[in-house]
């Protein structure tokens, strides 16, 4: 009896921890670099008011975050054009910025912070 709560507490700590980890559904690449904003602002909360993307992708960098950065440079640049040049929205290449969402949120606490960016581009 005991071994089995012991057991069944252990199952929902490690569920309760999973879901800490897990990124919010994101459906389109606005939503990628949106939760990728809301991801720095959590782990670097002394970047500047009206940062850009390269410096912060700067300080991950610093941060020693493992991840594919010329891929995550060539979305960063692809998402830019696609924003501010009126080009096409890009398709697919986002995982790398998902991933990197993740080591950012992993490092920070997870995702219990479900406050909005309050970054104006």
């Amino acid at each position: 009896m005991v071994l089995d709560c012991a057991v069944f507490a252990l199952l929902g700590v490690v569920v309760i921890a999973l879901r800490r980890i897990q990124p919010p559904a994101v459906k389109d690449v606005q939503g990628t670099f949106q939760d990728l904003d809301r991801s720095i602002e959590k782990f670097v909360p002394d970047m500047p008011q009206g940062f850009t993307w390269w410096e912060a992708m700067e300080r991950l960098k610093g941060a020693g975050m493992d991840v594919n950065w010329p891929k995550i440079e060539s979305s960063l640049t692809e998402y830019e054009a696609f924003r501010y040049g009126g080009r096409e929205m890009p398709r697919g290449g986002e995982g790398e910025v998902v991933r990197l969402s993740m080591k950012i949120r992993r490092k920070s606490g997870g995702y219990r912070n479900k406050r909005q960016s309050t970054r104006g581009d």
